[in-house]
């Protein structure tokens, strides 16, 4: 069966009030668990990537966008509409931004531990414990950023952030057409801001898992941290790199 593809753009202001929000955020979970499933020594497979609806919003930040690719078995898109493809993008930040959900991971292990009602259902006793919050603390003051060599060029980033494709609609070229709608935004932005030609897209990633996908993509490696076997439940560890790709406005 044919089907028609629409992209639609939702400002991350607009995201929490969106009916979409919820959908979003199951899918980028499960197109996540999806991934994880081919790397099990990695040792990831109980965490979700969005605990909650809300960290889908607080991940894009005040000035992001965000686009969600719809199938629709209907030649003129009015039939309904599934959704196969997310990608967003915002402001680039080189900082590990991790202290929130440490704090968060905190909240709800001892809600869980006090027997709280209200308790997240969603938390894993095995996966939150205390040793792995005072890692990522003492990792965080540690490592700071993982890159900022071009902080000083003065040529404007923005991150990639949460490229999705459902498995059934891999292969098709969606995540690439909405790498360009991401790019024409951005142009769009720096042009705006009266900065440019020059831009940067960034990409961060988990270098065992995507590192290979955002090569393949015309990104280079800027820089990695490494985060100790512990980390979020992974026997073995992994590295976080950072990978740019230049684009320029005109």
């Amino acid at each position: 069966m044919d089907h028609q593809f629409h992209i639609k753009r939702i400002p991350a202001k607009d995201l929490k009030s969106t009916e979409e929000l919820r959908a979003l955020w199951e899918f980028a979970n499960s197109a996540f668990a999806h991934s994880l499933q081919h790397y099990p020594e990695m040792g990831l497979s109980e965490g979700k990537r969005f605990e909650q609806p809300t960290d889908f919003t607080e991940e894009m930040g005040v000035d992001g966008v965000t686009f969600i690719t719809y199938a629709s078995s209907s030649l003129d898109g009015s039939g309904d509409a599934t959704i196969v493809a997310t990608a967003g993008c915002k402001p680039w930040s080189s900082a590990l931004n991790l202290d929130e959900r440490v704090k968060r991971m905190r909240e709800e292990r001892e809600a869980r531990e006090k027997g709280t009602a209200n308790a997240p259902e969603h938390v894993n006793a095995g996966f939150y414990t205390k040793e792995h919050e005072d890692q990522l603390l003492k990792q965080i003051e540690e490592l700071g950023p993982t890159d900022d060599s071009q902080a000083q060029d003065g040529v404007p980033r923005w991150e990639v952030k949460t490229v999705c494709v459902h498995p059934d609609w891999q292969k098709k070229g969606l995540a690439d057409k909405l790498l360009e709608k991401v790019a024409e935004e951005v142009s769009t932005k720096v042009r705006s801001s009266g900065k440019g030609p020059a831009f940067r897209l960034m990409a961060r990633t988990m270098k065992e898992i995507n590192e290979k996908y955002w090569r393949n993509k015309g990104f280079q490696p800027v820089g990695e941290k490494f985060f100790a076997p512990g980390t979020f439940g992974s026997p073995t560890g992994f590295h976080i790199v950072d990978l740019s790709r230049d684009h320029r406005t005109d």
